[in-house]
């Protein structure tokens, strides 16, 4: 089945997602940190290939990695994200829409809103936040519309 920028595939399981993952992101092997049972970068580190002689990973050596307190720690919780504004702008007056437009790209930047807009990238539960100050801000009360939504881990 054919979508609008990408084929859809079968859903992956967790562990292919982790496993597909550990080339690009920043994992953790600290075993002692009390965080790690529900830590992404732990979690993903687990599925790390062991053939690489080197992984970019956080450092054991920062004062607060290992401890309650790692700025590192990526909660293991999925989210409901949403995926695209095309249709946002629809019922709108056109003055009300051309502010808020300028105004996500002004804190966003013009490359980030459109992935955004297009549905390329997924939009966090605080990037949705953006977007509803956005309305409010400049006086559209109505409903927030976006093209669809999707579950998956902050990371």
């Amino acid at each position: 089945m054919r979508t609008k920028n990408h084929l859809q595939t079968s859903p992956q399981t967790q562990e292919e997602v982790f496993r597909e993952k550990t080339r690009h992101y920043l994992v953790c092997f600290i075993d002692h940190c009390p965080l790690r049972e529900r830590c992404l970068r732990w979690l993903v580190g687990q599925h790390v290939d062991s053939a690489p002689l080197a992984w970019n990973a956080v450092s054991p050596r920062h004062p607060k990695t290992g401890s309650e307190d790692c700025e590192m720690f990526r909660e293991n919780v999925r989210m409901v994200m949403k995926r695209g504004m095309t249709r946002l702008y629809d019922d709108m007056p056109q003055r009300i829409a051309f502010r808020i437009r300028h105004t996500l790209i002004a804190w966003w930047g013009r490359k980030r809103y459109f992935e955004m807009r297009r549905g390329d990238r997924l939009l966090t539960p605080e990037l949705q936040q953006d977007v509803v100050s956005a309305c409010r801000q400049h006086g559209w009360q109505g409903p927030v519309v976006y093209d669809g939504e999707q579950t998956d881990w902050l990371w």
